[in-house]
């Protein structure tokens, strides 16, 4: 109760900017009000954040929507510190349990994507809820731990698509596991049916007639992560996730994880297979998205999540090492080597933490809207990437509430508004552009792919002409929150001097 009522305050902060500032919150919000779904993800949690949404008497408004929907992914975020804290428990006794809470719940990018409505907490939490299973079956083998692993493992698929990674692990350790009563045959069986069960269960919009075809959402959806986003891909399998491990991933965290990899290796004859899937699952997951095109930091949040565990679990290893507990006096002073450690994993995390914490009360997008107000004339006509956010909603390309007085032509990507010479001939007189958007058109690492490569054309070389001809008024780094400070840039634009004409002879 204590770690998930404190987890879940923590996740809640400061989670009430503007739910336009993310691209993909604002669709997801209006499948919530307008009843409608569609299947480019699982509807777990959709189905949670609509029955939030209705017994809380939530007004049916794009920004109060959202923020039940962030409160119900900081609820999952905070259901993960207890599945692994109790996993932990369940491993190496009630100290680590709490410490691997603690270190889950300071873990920076749970902190992050706990205040979005993005499926990522709910399938961190099916994982972690189905590790914690498969070490509640491996120790009990019998109907109810078999129903619970297959519940698990349905909450994992039905948080997010990939989440049927778990099936990888649970049905190995069902064949594995002897139950009384229970032959191979039938515990597939049973598996089977209660995680079909479950997984229908998170999809009850599915039985509602209101959603579009579920295997073409989720053609779209694979071929997406399969073959690149928007156009672009990149060779694969790449190593930019563990590029970011390498900067994100506390000393401590990564070397007290490493001892309990080694202290399985050493002593694997006397591990148990579950206890061998809790180490291979993240490496398992992080080889997965390294063949994938399309990158995203919260893609690694399983990866990230369960490091902290491990590092716990390392920790737990190195105090029974140094003191063995078969006395009072030693069992405190393995509690006490153990707590230090604890204490080391958790210190080691608070600096990203408080940076991503305070990350959430830094709003660029309004300081933009603010000195445009101060230093523009009001009749300036703006083109923006849509990630600027002067204007969130949008009619035929034209704000209908610019957050400004001044005129906004917006679109996702500002080069799809027209070139500049056309943009010019509009009247428009600024151009606002997002490191978000035009970052991926000048990376080493992407490329254009198939029928992508004239749009890709197309905007790098808007960008290039907006970056070598325009003016730059006023930028604003990006920061620790992409979606708060996406990295903005103000340039005035104008039409190309005409050379003067020389005096005839």
């Amino acid at each position: 109760m204590v770690l998930s009522v404190g987890s879940f305050t923590l996740f809640t902060r400061h989670h009430d900017f503007p739910y336009s500032y993310h691209p993909d919150e604002s669709g997801k919000v209006g499948q919530l009000i307008k009843g409608s779904r569609n299947y480019h993800h699982p509807l777990l949690l959709l189905s949670l954040t609509d029955v939030a949404a209705r017994v809380g008497f939530v007004p049916r408004t794009p920004q109060a929507i959202v923020e039940t929907g962030r409160a119900v992914s900081a609820a999952l975020a905070a259901g993960t510190v207890v599945a692994l804290a109790l996993l932990a428990w369940r491993c190496s006794g009630l100290l680590a349990g709490w410490g691997a809470g603690l270190a889950v719940a300071l873990q920076a990018d749970l902190f992050e994507t706990a205040h979005y409505l993005k499926e990522d907490p709910a399938l961190a939490f099916g994982l972690a809820l189905s590790l914690l299973a498969a070490h509640v079956w491996w120790q009990a083998p019998e109907r109810k731990t078999l129903r619970f692993l297959a519940i698990a493992c349905g909450v994992a698929a039905g948080g997010k698509y990939v989440g049927i990674i778990a099936l990888l692990f649970a049905v190995p350790l069902l064949l594995m596991r002897r139950a009384t009563g229970l032959d191979w045959r039938a515990r597939l069986r049973s598996f089977a049916a209660v995680f079909a069960i479950t997984f229908l269960a998170c999809n009850l919009p599915l039985f509602a007639g209101k959603i579009s075809s579920p295997f073409r959402s989720i053609r779209n959806e694979m071929e997406g992560v399969a073959g690149g986003h928007r156009g672009i891909t990149r060779e694969v399998p790449h190593g930019e996730y563990l590029g970011m491990l390498r900067k994100d991933v506390p000393p401590a965290v990564g070397a007290l994880a490493l001892v309990y990899a080694l202290a399985l290796l050493v002593t694997a004859r006397r591990r148990t297979p579950a206890e061998w899937v809790t180490l291979l699952l993240p490496l398992g997951y992080l080889a997965m998205i390294s063949c994938s095109p399309k990158i995203a930091g919260r893609y690694l949040l399983p990866v990230s999540v369960l490091l902290p565990l491990l590092a716990v679990l390392g920790a737990a290893e190195v105090a029974r090492r140094v003191f063995s507990p078969d006395s009072r006096r030693r069992r405190m002073l393995s509690g006490a080597v153990l707590a230090g450690l604890i204490g080391w994993v958790a210190w080691a995390e608070l600096p990203l933490l408080r940076t991503s914490f305070a990350g959430f009360q830094h709003d660029d997008p309004a300081e933009v809207a603010a000195w445009i107000k101060a230093h523009l004339s009001a009749d300036a006509i703006i083109a923006e990437d849509h990630r600027v956010n002067l204007s969130p909603d949008k009619a035929d390309g034209w704000s209908t509430n610019a957050r400004v007085p001044q005129k906004v032509l917006d679109a996702n990507f500002a080069p799809d508004l027209g070139t500049v010479d056309e943009l010019l001939a509009k009247g428009v007189t600024h151009i606002a552009v997002c490191r978000q958007s035009y970052g991926r058109y000048f990376s080493d690492e992407t490329q254009a792919q198939g029928t992508g490569k004239t749009g890709y054309d197309k905007r790098r070389d808007f960008y290039e002409r907006v970056f070598r001809d325009g003016e730059l008024l006023k930028e604003w780094p990006r920061g620790t929150i992409s979606y708060l400070q996406p990295g903005i840039r103000l340039y005035r634009i104008a039409p190309p001097k005409t050379p003067p004409t020389p005096p005839a002879n």
